[in-house]
């Protein structure tokens, strides 16, 4: 398998929009991997529903990451039993080079027990500004949001509210500080609450916020994930 070349590796660098579009992954399906304190890290990213609209993302984001694929790339697909529903579900997945470029993010998301953690800035990575979109909210929306009522879930029982050292945080204890009532987006706000769930505790945006995220979807929101938003019906 032939390596690339220094000249080629230094080349590989993650500019905008990917670099906010990598955060909402990473709060979602997405990781970073690094095997060994010699070597670089690497992006991972798998869906386990394999209903169209799904595929269809992640088809969308697989094409994000091309530049960063091995030449003799291939595609890693699984099949797993869910030990309490019993149901048969497949998976597919895939895992970019080991670039420098990825090293950014694993610390900013991983502390020193490789445990993914959310740093204390988190809100101004995920807020639209001048030289920023809203590229990260919208992929975490797309990953891990889900309808409910009139507002929206971001899944979040991944996180725990035990808070490692500096400098992050878990997510948990971002929910309860800065989101817990409000979140500052931009020129609006975004009504916010935590709920509780027998899995653990996501973020719950009001449905009178939902015309801010609606208002706010650009080029970034995937066509097979405008459902989550229920744009069709406002549009």
């Amino acid at each position: 398998k032939k390596r690339l070349s220094k000249l080629e590796i230094s080349k590989l660098t993650i500019e905008s929009p990917l670099n906010e579009i990598i955060i909402g992954l990473l709060l979602g399906d997405g990781h970073i991997q690094k095997r060994s304190l010699k070597v670089n890290s690497r992006f991972m990213y798998g869906q386990s529903s394999l209903r169209i609209q799904h595929i269809n993302y992640f088809n969308h984001v697989l094409e994000l990451f091309k530049p960063y694929l091995s030449k003799d790339f291939e595609l890693k697909t699984k099949s797993f039993v869910d030990k309490s529903t019993k149901n048969s579900y497949s998976s597919v997945n895939f895992a970019t080079l080991s670039l420098p470029c990825f090293n950014y993010y694993k610390n900013l998301f991983y502390n020193s027990d490789n445990l993914k953690i959310v740093t204390s800035n988190i809100q101004d990575l995920l807020t639209p500004s001048r030289g920023r979109e809203a590229a990260a909210l919208f992929y975490w929306i797309m990953d891990d949001g889900s309808l409910q009522n009139k507002g929206l879930h971001l899944n979040t029982y991944g996180f725990t509210n035990q808070a490692p050292p500096p400098p992050g945080l878990p997510l948990g204890a971002m929910e309860k500080g800065s989101l817990e009532n409000s979140w500052l987006f931009g020129e609006n706000t975004l009504k916010c609450s935590i709920h509780k769930h027998k899995k653990g505790e996501r973020i719950y945006i009001w449905g009178e916020s939902m015309d801010v995220i609606r208002h706010n979807i650009s080029k970034f929101m995937h066509k097979n994930m405008l459902y989550k938003i229920n744009y069709d019906k406002f549009k």
